[in-house]
């Protein structure tokens, strides 16, 4: 049984591995290419001369109405270049998130540029085109004595938000954040300048917009956005797979390599976005045969690696992705480890946390101990009975209390008092160190007691103390095997571990099931790892002294 949950491990690996570089071999033959279907609406374009473009004119700074009342705006000089490569004139449409893909449906305009989140509803209902050209996410509208630099340093907190929002939940679950509900943005961001929490949780892009207002000069957005979520620019449903679509699809592919994008969002003030720079950086890479890596493929298609990752199925994609992919179209079996490159690099940099984590608990758990036992059996006045009541302190406190006690009591003191972040990583550390390092402490001052029965006068001392190492090993390796599985404890704290973010793939995708299969296969192979090697050096241990 422990030979086939081996092999099956390094399968999932393999394939991990795989998914990131090697790809599977495919069949070699021309794909004949997709012919366009001309689109009425597109020649309806050419013929009035004009492009009609849906925008928004209340989403600062990416559609406003400056002092004159003209319209302007980030997306306002998309839709200029747009039309000045289709070579037509151009014609604005104020639209609003409401009303936006009715007014394409019912023909009003003949594009929306308007903050357009790329989700799977509208790709029911209108073309997408790709590739995105923009993306907004989450983060937190702070006052100017607010100084947190990332996440993990909002655990715990007190964050004002608004009622509804589809993010509340999943970032409060996954920062420990004591959420502050409001009816409206307008008096969730008053209770941030009353000091009644340490910001507001919204939409960055309308978070930038609110900074340019003279009533909040000095306020700030310095955490990078969570849950982010590409933007489009959207044509009728009946545009996909047209001319028109090309055309469309062909300006923002130059946007992107061209550095337009970035170039506009320098010139409106907005802080360098991580979307546009690894998606300028991934549409000028050259592939190995000297053309660019994003070049449409024969069909028409761009390739998956430059696409949304989110829309694509088994037939766009190539070696493992695509068994992924196949796997979750036909079983239902969603286990995004294999397609989705982000979600493995999550779920890998989780293992490799816990991996860490259940090094350096060990290592701490030991030196406490015999930190401990040396210093109590040494019979020092003060400092022996120190060691004794801090490991039966140790014992007696649960390692989650003393986090929380250590993170969420003494780490909000400091930042108060000094702005000192405390390192919630090596909290768990600690407190597990303290916590198994007592119980090690313990065997082998018994130990050394035993030892005495058979030796008066004995005294532990390090010169000696591999004598008394044969007598505590086991009750040693079964602490130390317990603090390997506790380390799980550190997703209590924002700790990024295996629970964590398998936590975060779950929110993120809804796969549940199969995510906490894959978390229980993947940790019973740890503990059963750290067990082999515990028991193994114990053996090796035994032999050397007997």
């Amino acid at each position: 049984m422990k030979k086939a949950v081996l092999l099956f491990f390094f399968c999932v690996f393999g394939l991990w591995m795989l998914s990131n570089g090697v790809q599977a071999a495919e069949p070699t033959f021309s794909v004949p290419p997709s012919p366009l279907r001309p689109s009425e609406r597109f020649a309806l374009v050419k013929q009035r001369g004009t492009l009609i473009v849906g925008v928004k004119t209340d989403y600062p700074p990416f559609g406003m109405l400056n002092a004159a009342g003209t319209p302007e705006g980030f997306e306002h000089d998309l839709a200029v270049d747009l039309a000045r490569r289709l070579g037509v004139g151009l014609t604005k449409v104020s639209v609003t998130g409401a009303n936006r893909l009715q007014k394409l449906e019912e023909g009003a305009v003949d594009v929306v540029l308007a903050t357009t989140g790329d989700t799977a509803d509208r790709r029911k209902i209108a073309t997408m085109v790709e590739p995105n050209y923009y993306a907004s996410g989450v983060t937190l509208f702070m006052p100017p004595d607010q100084h947190i630099a990332d996440w993990p340093g909002t655990r715990g907190q007190k964050v004002c938000a608004t009622q509804g929002s589809y993010f509340n939940r999943v970032m409060a679950q996954r920062y420990l954040l004591d959420l502050q509900m409001f009816n409206t943005a307008r008096d969730a961001k008053l209770a941030v300048k009353d000091k009644r929490c340490i910001g507001y949780l919204f939409d960055n892009t309308a978070i930038q917009g609110d900074l340019r207002l003279p009533e909040w000069a000095g306020y700030h957005a310095p955490l990078p956005p969570a849950l982010t979520a590409p933007w489009a620019i959207a044509l009728a449903q009946r545009e996909q797979g047209t001319d028109f679509e090309r055309a469309v699809g062909d300006t923002l592919a130059d946007w992107h390599r061209s550095g337009f994008l970035v170039e506009r969002e320098k010139a409106w003030g907005l802080p360098p976005s991580k979307f546009l720079a690894d998606t300028h950086t991934l549409w000028t890479q050259m592939g190995s045969d000297g053309h660019p890596l994003c070049e449409r493929e024969a069909s028409g298609q761009w390739p998956s690696a430059c696409r949304n990752p989110v829309f694509l199925s088994s037939t766009d994609a190539t070696g493992v992705r695509r068994l992924g992919l196949w796997l979750k179209e036909s079983t239902g079996v969603d286990l995004s480890l294999v397609y989705d490159a982000y979600d493995r690099s999550r779920f890998l940099w989780g293992l490799a946390t816990t991996v860490l984590l259940m090094l350096l608990c060990v290592a701490g758990s030991l030196m406490v101990g015999v930190v401990g036992a040396l210093v109590s059996e040494a019979r020092i006045p003060l400092l022996s009975r120190l060691a004794r009541i801090g490991c039966v302190l140790g014992r007696m406190t649960p390692p989650l209390l003393q986090m929380y006690l250590l993170v969420f009591g003494l780490g909000t003191v400091l930042m108060a008092a000094y702005g000192v972040s405390v390192s919630a990583f090596w909290v768990v550390v600690a407190c597990l160190s303290h916590y198994t390092g007592s119980s090690v402490m313990v065997a082998f001052t018994e130990a050394a007691q035993v030892k005495r029965q058979t030796v008066p006068g004995f005294a532990l001392r390090w010169g000696n103390f591999r004598e008394v190492l044969a007598l505590s090993s086991a009750p040693v390796t079964a602490a130390l095997i317990n603090v390997s599985k506790a380390t799980m404890m550190a997703s209590a704290v924002a700790v990024p571990e295996l629970l964590s973010v398998t936590t975060s793939i779950m929110a993120d995708n809804g796969n549940v099931a199969v995510m906490m299969n894959a978390l229980l296969l993947t940790f019973l192979l740890l503990v059963w790892g750290a067990v082999r090697v515990l028991q193994t050096l114990e053996r090796k241990l035994r032999g050397e002294l007997l």
